[in-house]
């Protein structure tokens, strides 16, 4: 294998990484998902574009952890754009390598196991669709 090739594979395997360290909270897949689901160019109001429906979380406690740990954390792997006054979100320029994941995810709902899918609302309703 070439220097090149193994460089590239790296990158790849860091970027996968960044991708699901970016994926393992539930803020933060909410915020990915609301994008996903508004038109590309919309920002999101802050702290309801991440908190989950189905369990809400304290406003205020969410609005210190979405300043201090999600949102840089997304924004570092481009994955979203942020401001503070208000607090907003928006798509950045690699959004769309951790919106694939949800695609994903939603294309093959049927395939999941049942204990990733029960209590997930969006991968329920997927599968009654299908």
């Amino acid at each position: 294998m070439s220097v090149d090739a193994k460089q590239a594979e790296k990158r790849v395997i860091e970027r996968w990484d960044e991708v699901f360290r970016a994926l393992s909270a539930e803020p933060r897949r909410q915020m990915v998902v609301a994008l996903l689901e508004a038109p590309p160019d919309r920002e999101l109001s802050l702290p309801e574009a991440a908190n989950p429906p189905y369990r809400l979380m304290d406003p205020e406690d969410l609005y210190v952890e979405l300043k201090h740990s999600h949102l840089p954390l997304l924004e570092s792997a481009g994955f979203v754009e942020y401001s503070t006054d208000p607090l907003r979100v928006a798509r950045g320029p690699n959004f769309e390598e951790a919106a694939v994941v949800f695609e994903a995810l939603q294309r093959n709902a049927d395939r999941i196991p049942d204990p990733l899918v029960h209590g997930c609302q969006r991968l329920e309703e997927r599968r009654q669709r299908s």
